[in-house]
């Protein structure tokens, strides 16, 4: 169907979009969260720009033939033009999770109206896993854009009854630089959503109708050309990696079959999941089933069992294309994972679009009839979501009394979470659905910013980042290791863009120091004392970290005591930056 979209929604998506950007990149180069996999783009990207080596990533000094390059150029890239920051390696993915919101403005508009677009807008960026992921500097975020974008052109194709070679072809380009961003699933995802929706509307022709023959030469145009100067330039060494670790490993391995990512699609979806849940309830036809009175248990079960099944069939009929996609979408990427069985909660950011479509048109749904406000769950959902925003202002203001010293801003969160309570509350009754939905998306979108820029790095005291700060000061590029430090490792590689490796032992600290170039260390107080007395290293600053305390059965009730909890959460411990030379 072709939108009808009015000149003052095109203003409102683009305000909103915007706003998302730089609710996006606010204090961007702050560290919590933060995600191990960062270090990979964040160092390997740092040294394609110093190095001017744009073909091998290196991570570690050594070549990382994981991903294909595609990332680690955007990364460079943001490098060249911004400078080299954390902040700076981030920005791709904050810029391709803000343009996602466009993206299913328009896929939503296509495959329903504007209404469900508009709803979709404001539901994908408030929906965690894709908020959290766009401010991570991972090549998922772009992945997910590129499938978004294969699946619109697929949409554009399909709606013009394969009449228009373009959409085809952009289709397969779109899939072909999601393939260069992080490989298969970029291909596999939607083509496989494409294949399955085909079969299932039963469309013959789907094979030359797709022009799968051009599709492979443009996919072999983009992909081939830098695998096939990998291999010239380091043969073995990367065939052996693509055959054994990205395929052998993906597919052979002993990580037990688990549903996993069931719980990563509702928990990370919160609370839009509610809506969602219900949305798929409705589409099963649970919701309008009538027990025939008199029947027995069996054949109850027996009633839904086909009740059920019809409405399953209904998806397929004509007229239903739109969400048989969205259904099918989310079940390739749940299928597909769950069969891998890799238990990363972001494999599942792919779906989030679809989530998002399908529960934007619920809610368009419910603002065009009365139903909605008044079956059973729907209200329940809202109201549930306005008690959790409430017991989380509370937390967080219990949080804000057991702290010493807190950032003014941490006061906002609260603030918002009420106002969000109440006006979900309030549009509820005045039965406003679209005020409602942006109501909700804009909360959410200010919680997740706030908790991201400014409530988890004040609360994680930024170990590391002073002693990241100095380091990246002085320019310094030789070794550089933690002792016993956990996660700090990483925490330290993301913020310098350095080769950071971890001490485990007093045998490896003693090889580490024992060496004639300048060398970095970051060990605590009592370790160092504890452990070494060196002289040929010297203290450069002093930082403090957040104290592990073990607390015993008989010293819990001493935990209701603000004095007795403020001390335990407070807790700290001295940590040095050493320097030999």
């Amino acid at each position: 169907m072709s939108p009808s979209i009015k000149p003052a929604e095109k203003l409102y998506l683009c305000l909103w979009m915007v706003f998302c950007f730089l609710v996006l990149i606010y204090k961007l180069g702050e560290v919590p969260p933060y995600h191990a996999d960062e270090n990979f783009y964040v160092e390997s990207s740092l040294r394609m720009v110093e190095s001017d080596d744009y073909i091998t990533p290196v991570y570690h000094d050594k070549k990382r033939f994981a991903k294909p390059i595609l990332y680690y150029w955007m990364v460079a890239s943001s490098y060249k033009v911004f400078g080299v920051s954390l902040a700076s390696a981030r920005l791709p993915s904050a810029l391709f999770g803000a343009l996602s919101v466009g993206l299913i403005f328009m896929l939503a508009c296509r495959l329903f109206d504007s209404r469900v677009g508009m709803f979709s807008a404001f539901i994908l960026p408030s929906l965690y896993l894709h908020f959290q992921i766009s401010r991570w500097s991972t090549t998922d975020m772009a992945l997910s854009f590129f499938i978004l974008l294969a699946l619109y052109f697929f949409v554009l194709l399909f709606q013009t009854d394969f009449k228009k070679n373009v959409y085809a072809y952009l289709f397969y380009l779109s899939m072909g630089l999601g393939f260069m961003v992080k490989g298969p699933p970029a291909i596999f995802i939607p083509s496989l959503t494409v294949l399955g929706f085909l079969i299932g509307i039963r469309r013959e022709n789907w094979f030359r109708e797709l022009r799968v023959v051009q599709g492979v030469l443009i996919l072999a145009v983009i992909i081939l050309p830098w695998f096939v100067a990998m291999f010239w330039m380091h043969g073995e060494e990367f065939k052996n990696h693509i055959v054994g670790n990205e395929i052998k490993n993906r597919l052979v391995h002993s990580t037990p079959f688990s549903f996993y990512y069931f719980g990563v699609l509702f928990r990370y979806q919160l609370p839009w999941s509610l809506f969602f849940i219900l949305a798929v309830i409705k589409q099963l036809g649970f919701l309008d089933y009538v027990r025939e009175k008199g029947s027995s248990l069996f054949e109850q079960i027996k009633g839904v069992g086909g009740n059920t099944w019809k409405h399953v069939k209904q998806i397929f009929k004509e007229g239903n294309e739109p969400v048989a996609i969205c259904y099918i979408w989310i079940i390739v990427c749940l299928a597909l994972f769950t069969l891998l069985r890799v238990e990363h909660s972001r494999y599942m950011l792919p779906s989030c679009p679809a989530v998002a479509i399908l529960t934007a048109r619920l809610f368009a749904e419910v603002e065009r009839s009365s139903w909605g406000l008044k079956v059973f769950g729907f209200r329940g959902a809202i109201f549930t979501t306005a008690i959790i925003f409430l017991v989380f202002s509370i937390l967080t203001v219990a949080g804000i009394l057991v702290f010493n010293s807190i950032p003014t801003k941490m006061f906002y969160l609260p603030l918002i979470f009420i106002v969000g309570a109440v006006s979900l509350i309030w549009f509820a009754r005045v039965k406003s659905v679209n005020k409602l939905v942006f109501s909700l998306g804009l909360v959410l979108v200010l919680v997740f910013g706030s908790l991201s820029g400014d409530v988890l790095p004040s609360a994680s005291r930024y170990p590391m980042k002073n002693f990241a700060n100095h380091i990246a000061h002085e320019n310094f590029s030789g070794p550089i290791a933690v002792y016993k430090l956990g996660s700090h490792r990483a925490r330290l590689g993301v913020l310098t863009g350095r080769t950071v490796v971890k001490l485990h032992s007093p045998d490896e600290l003693k090889r580490f120091l024992n060496t004639n170039q300048r060398i970095y260390l970051v060990i605590k107080k009592s370790d160092w004392q504890r452990e070494t007395s060196s002289s040929t290293m010297e203290v450069l600053m002093t930082d403090k970290i957040g104290k592990k305390t073990r607390v015993k059965a008989k010293e819990i009730t001493g935990l209701f005591n603000r004095g007795e909890l403020r001390g335990i959460l407070n807790a700290t411990e001295e940590i040095y930056l050493m320097v030999n030379k």
